[in-house]
């Protein structure tokens, strides 16, 4: 995945996340100060809800381009009728034609 202009890419934000949290763990470990702590805990949050509006983003993405399934029952030549049998797409294709044959 490339990287976006207004920032990482969900993969690196997801890598900084785990990196942000096992130091949160070592500094908890030394007894850090507070102020080291609360600020780690509190952009670990931030990444927190940017990875989740991210990840909700691409979702709604991939949903918004994915159709919907009547438009796909009617619009598809691929789907099978209720009976069993494939649907006829010669009225939406035209006739495959050989090299050097002339209508």
């Amino acid at each position: 995945m490339t990287k976006r202009r207004d920032g990482p890419s969900l993969p690196e934000q997801k890598s900084q996340l785990l990196r942000l949290k096992q130091d949160l763990e070592q500094f908890k470990s030394r007894q850090a100060g507070a102020a080291v702590v609360g600020s780690l805990q509190a952009r670990i949050r931030e990444l927190e809800s940017s990875i989740s509006r991210a990840e909700a983003a691409r979702v709604t993405d991939r949903d918004s381009r994915r159709p919907r399934g009547d438009e796909e029952d009617s619009e598809s030549g691929g789907m099978p009728m209720p009976d069993g049998t494939m649907r006829a797409t010669s009225s939406r294709f035209p006739p495959r034609g050989r090299p050097g044959r002339t209508l």
